[in-house]
């Protein structure tokens, strides 16, 4: 499936930095983007959804924001099963290249610096692979 054409959830609690993230997804080909702006928001859409079946096959999250709950980013995308791929955007323990944090045979979950249009190119083309 190309990912122009998949669900993407961005989590980001900035409204700036969240316009930046869409701006670039957009500008790769993305069109079908969910916003949220909190992890209320996060569990409302995956957790407490009213269709149990639809999901994300790109979440892409504040760092900060995740760590904010005390939550383990791993334990929580392994116990989400609407979420396939996920993306954590991370300036202070980010890299410049993606870091790959969980890997099975049909869902990643990677660690970035900045979620700038060059950052989630790489990472929308290594999910492709």
């Amino acid at each position: 499936m190309p990912y122009k054409c998949w669900r993407i959830l961005i989590v980001e609690d900035q409204p700036y930095l969240r316009s930046r993230i869409e701006k670039s997804l957009k500008e790769l080909g993305c069109r079908r983007l969910t916003p949220a702006q909190s992890f209320r928001e996060l569990l409302g859409l995956t957790h407490y959804s009213h269709d149990p079946f639809e999901g994300f096959e790109l979440m892409i999250i504040n760092g900060e924001l995740l760590a904010a709950t005390g939550i383990d980013p791993v334990r929580f995308f392994l116990s989400n099963p609407q979420i396939r791929h996920g993306v954590i955007h991370d300036a202070r323990r980010g890299q410049l290249r993606a870091e790959m944090i969980h890997a099975s045979q049909r869902r990643q979950l990677s660690l970035i610096q900045t979620p700038d249009r060059q950052s989630l190119d790489a990472v929308l083309m290594s999910l492709r692979a």
